[in-house]
């Protein structure tokens, strides 16, 4: 198994939500996009959320996210993973939060799956930031399509409304 990195963050100034993943799957480090994969329902959930049309063109869909001042990165910065499974992650290492998340207003902190909210709750850092854990939207959470719907709507909603 080699070692992965994940994308850098996309973050700016008007950042008040941060959706945090575990690490890229294998067609997004394929496509080097943030959830590149056709089958994870992450830019159609989102952009239900927030009431636009998904761009579809990935720097308009992050262009978008930034607009409406939400912001993604994952947890880990490197891995060895077979296959795309949170589960078959090992040997992480996380990412360098502190100097990201200095300065910028962040209200919430959104983690994509189990994953990734196991391992912000464990994080000092995060520990003066309201964390919601959502349903992932990974394929394999299709099928609870509408609670995932849900979650992360009213997640999105809590600070953008």
């Amino acid at each position: 198994m080699e070692e992965t990195h994940s994308f850098g963050p996309v973050v700016n100034q008007g950042t008040r939500i941060l959706i945090l993943g575990s690490h890229p799957g294998v067609p997004s480090l394929r496509k080097q996009q943030y959830y590149g994969n056709p089958g994870n329902a992450f830019w159609r959930v989102v952009f239900n959320a927030l009431e636009v049309p998904d761009p579809v063109n990935y720097q308009e869909r992050l262009d978008t996210l930034q607009a409406h001042g939400i912001g993604l990165w994952d947890v880990y910065a490197t891995a060895q993973r077979e296959g795309s499974l949170d589960h078959k992650i090992k040997n992480s290492t996380l990412n360098d939060f502190e100097i990201v998340l200095k300065g910028i207003p962040i209200k919430l902190i959104i983690a994509n799956g189990k994953t990734a909210y196991k391992e912000i709750i464990k994080q000092p850092v995060f520990q003066s930031y309201d964390v919601v854990s959502a349903l992932s939207t990974s394929g394999l959470n299709n099928g609870r399509e509408k609670e995932r719907m849900e979650q992360w709507t009213q997640a999105i909603r809590s600070v953008l409304n």
